[in-house]
């Protein structure tokens, strides 16, 4: 970034909000913060807890930020994101799923928004990135697994912004179409259910690109599964099978594996660590040249791909 980052803003300071605020104070002290918390009694704790500028509200907020977090529920998020470029924010970071799966289309160039898609730091994808040409995949698997629903969610979690598809299940369709530079698709085939919630707890999908095979299995409501997993199978072209997850990536020609990677082999390390490596990997590339996040145009064809499961 050719602008020094002095000025930080974050809009709402629930989880993701105080997991970045912290992080980017762990990696510039020097950084000054305004926090927009609309919830009175959150306002109240976090005024007289923390020694940065809280705001009930960004109307008289005229000045620009040199960084903008929106870290708020996905239905305003295109109401902040128009009021941050209006004052003029130099750089625009909103938290998946940008939006929700029918924000498909926008008139926003958007070339300084970028949306908060952490898996493509994770270390064993960062190595199949570099490792794997897209043009060499025959097909991908991704799923993802947990048993994060156990009782019926309240508010907008039980509704249309939320689901397994959105709030999982967008993470593993991005790391797909990052990794595989997935333009065009079609849907063959897609089911889903509605198990503890009333929008989707499971989704399954088959999809076409080009000549490449997508398949997608999304279920948060499995309860033999004690901690949340991904996982992509991808084939290639010369009949070698990779399995990634979060901790190692296993080659297969045919039944014999021929290479094992762990993360701790990657030797990755960071500066500040706070919910893994991944989420400072990613505000470190927020502050300096965004060149792996996930731009907003990105963002919304993994949204086109969700809507289009959904129908």
């Amino acid at each position: 970034m050719n602008k020094q980052i002095n000025n930080v803003l974050i809009y709402g300071f629930g989880r993701m909000g105080l997991t970045h605020y912290s992080i980017l104070k762990g990696l510039n002290p020097n950084l000054n913060f305004t926090i927009v918390e609309p919830g009175k009694i959150l306002y109240k704790l976090l005024k007289s807890n923390f020694n940065s500028r809280f705001v009930q509200s960004d109307e008289r907020l005229n000045d620009s930020f040199d960084l903008t977090l929106v870290t708020t529920p996905p239905f305003i998020h295109n109401q902040i994101l128009e009021r941050s470029l209006a004052r003029g924010d130099e750089r625009i970071f909103v938290e998946k799923p940008f939006g929700g799966h029918t924000n498909t289309e926008s008139d926003i160039k958007g070339d300084n928004v970028y949306i908060g898609y952490v898996l493509r730091y994770n270390p064993c994808i960062q190595w199949v990135k570099k490792n794997i040409k897209p043009a060499d995949i025959i097909s991908i698997k991704g799923q993802y697994f947990s048993n994060t629903i156990e009782k019926k969610p309240k508010g907008w979690r039980n509704g249309s912004f939320s689901g397994v598809l959105n709030e999982m299940g967008s993470h593993i369709i991005d790391l797909i179409c990052y990794l595989a530079n997935v333009e065009e698709f079609d849907i063959q085939e897609s089911r889903k259910q509605s198990i503890i919630s009333d929008v989707d707890d499971v989704v399954e999908a088959v999809l076409s690109s080009g000549s490449m095979s997508i398949s997608l299995n999304f279920n948060w409501v499995k309860k033999e599964i004690r901690k949340p997993i991904f996982g992509l199978e991808i084939e290639l072209i010369n009949n070698a099978r990779l399995f990634v997850d979060q901790q190692t990536i296993k080659i297969y020609e045919g039944d014999v594996l021929i290479k094992k990677v762990a993360v701790t082999d990657l030797a990755e390390t960071v500066p500040y660590y706070l919910r893994g490596i991944d989420f400072t990997k990613q505000m470190e590339n927020l502050l300096g040249n965004a060149g792996t996040l996930c731009s907003m145009h990105e963002a919304l064809k993994v949204n086109r791909i969700m809507n289009n499961i959904l129908k």
